[in-house]
């Protein structure tokens, strides 16, 4: 590092010399993770591997996260990384609603998960994100990070795992809490009017 803050040239030069076996070893890795997809499942899964692998590099560098979000809104006034997950949220339902409204995209069909709203959920989301917090990250975070090679968040994802199979194993009867019947929208008004609530309300949001 020189005196002016800017690092020095060897710097630079040693970190391009680390780097470039770890850009290499993510290629490799990326392509074997390919092949084996295609190999197991075919094509489509393939095509998936190398999507999910792209958007977790993106992620990654562009530190985005959910629970970071939310954490700078409560501790800090700032909504940026909010209003960013709206945005998101908002080019999801533009692309995912006319799909969901037909029922099928590019001869692959499309059903919705809908899911009653009550009490067990309400208290699974508090728990959850009590847990993010103090685990550091959301859902895709902790994966991306535990990716990284993050040992912190290599605990939080076995936390996060252990978690999710007790709550599948329904070990108090959490499908038979109180609850209100889980409707679709895009069933119910049809895809121009559920696009537009749905739109109407992110924007009060932001």
């Amino acid at each position: 590092m020189q005196t002016d803050g800017t690092p020095s040239t060897a710097a630079v030069v040693s970190r391009g010399a680390v780097q470039g076996p770890i850009l290499l070893a993510a290629v490799f890795g990326l392509l074997l993770l390919a092949f084996v997809a295609v190999q197991e499942a075919g094509l489509r899964q393939g095509v998936l591997a190398v999507i999910g692998f792209g958007a977790g590099v993106s992620l990654y560098h562009a530190s985005f996260g959910f629970t970071s979000a939310w954490r700078r809104f409560l501790a800090e006034g700032r909504s940026v990384g909010i209003r960013a997950q709206i945005l998101m949220l908002g080019a999801t339902m533009i692309v995912f609603y006319p799909m969901l409204g037909s029922g099928s995209f590019l001869g692959q069909s499309l059903v919705g998960f809908i899911n009653p709203f009550g009490l067990a959920l309400a208290l699974g989301a508090f728990v959850f994100g009590i847990g993010m917090q103090l685990g550091g990250g959301c859902g895709s975070g902790t994966l991306y990070t535990a990716g990284s090679g993050s040992t912190r968040m290599l605990l939080t994802l076995a936390a996060f795992i252990a978690g999710s199979f007790l709550a599948t194993a329904d070990p108090l009867g959490w499908s038979s809490w109180p609850a209100f019947e889980g409707i679709s929208i895009v069933e119910r008004w049809g895809v121009p009017m559920a696009l537009l609530v749905s739109l109407a309300f992110l924007w009060g949001i932001y």
